[in-house]
């Protein structure tokens, strides 16, 4: 697996703005792929969706991606979905224990009720239909259109959309394609994106408050990396906060997700000596 094959991937795909972002992206790639992370979210530069199924399937003509991966759209965020390791994340989250939403609306942190997880149980649920109705899709019709040439609609209120046209259609029922996600317009973003991302914990909150609660309040860091055999440099593979003050409650299930993403790290093809470490913070602004 070479960093320059990505690089001249990303130079024909994404153009120059695009390539200065490989050798950050690529590893990343690489990792939902083998399903250390269930998704990554594209934030690195703005691309539209044609140029990245473009930069996805010929990745995958290349055998640098292998796994069934989705491009979903999100309202106006995309992510990168390996679709069985996000199904599995969404799934351990909806039977978990309901101790993995930190609410922060007010100006003590708290573990949000049952009622808050119950919310977000239905949501994930939703999630998961949605991405398996676009698995089915793209076995019925590999290209993703229809023979009108229309992007084909799926069932459970995802909606798919046109491949790009200088994608290989020699991958067959391999292509990776894009699809929409349709959540409730209030819905809490931030809380979907953490779960989509596989945190053990995530923030929450209702109201215009906005997460503001975090500013100025002491946090615990917690990240996740290993090296990857593609230049043999270290990758940070998750990063996540928690506030201080909960630590003795939530430190037992993120020392229980570490392991299960130690476990992850030794079955991939491409990564290994795993680090994970916490540092304190003091963040005088938050954004989520």
């Amino acid at each position: 697996m070479s960093l320059e094959t990505w690089r001249v991937l990303f130079r024909e795909c994404l153009g120059s703005r695009g390539a200065q972002y490989c050798d950050e992206v690529a590893p990343l790639l690489v990792a939902v792929d083998q399903g250390v992370k269930p998704s990554l979210l594209w934030d690195v530069c703005t691309a539209d969706t044609s140029a990245l199924l473009a930069l996805l399937n010929q990745a995958r003509v290349k055998g640098l991606l292998i796994s069934k991966l989705v491009l979903v759209e999100l309202d106006l965020d995309v992510f990168i979905v390996n679709v069985a390791a996000t199904t599995r994340t969404l799934m351990s989250i909806i039977g978990a224990s309901p101790t993995w939403l930190i609410d922060i609306s007010g100006q003590n942190p708290k573990v949000a009720n049952s009622e808050n997880h119950d919310q977000f149980r239905t949501h994930l649920n939703s999630i998961i239909s949605q991405l398996g109705a676009a698995t089915d899709d793209v076995m019925s019709d590999p290209t993703g259109m229809s023979s009108s040439g229309e992007a084909t609609a799926t069932q459970n209120g995802m909606e798919c959309l046109p491949q790009n046209s200088g994608a290989s259609s020699s991958v067959k029922s391999g292509v990776i394609k894009a699809a929409q996600v349709k959540l409730p317009e209030d819905l809490n973003l931030s809380t979907i994106f953490g779960c989509m991302l596989g945190y053990p914990h995530i923030y929450w909150w209702e109201g215009e408050s906005g997460g503001n609660s975090l500013s100025g309040m002491p946090l615990k860091v917690f990240k996740f990396s290993a090296n990857c055999s593609i230049d043999g440099s270290p990758v940070e593979l998750f990063s996540f906060s928690i506030p201080e003050a909960l630590e003795d409650d939530l430190r037992p299930g993120i020392e229980h997700w570490g392991n299960v993403i130690n476990v992850r790290i030794e079955q991939a093809g491409s990564f290994c000596n795993a680090k994970f470490q916490c540092d304190s913070v003091l963040c005088l602004s938050v954004a989520l």
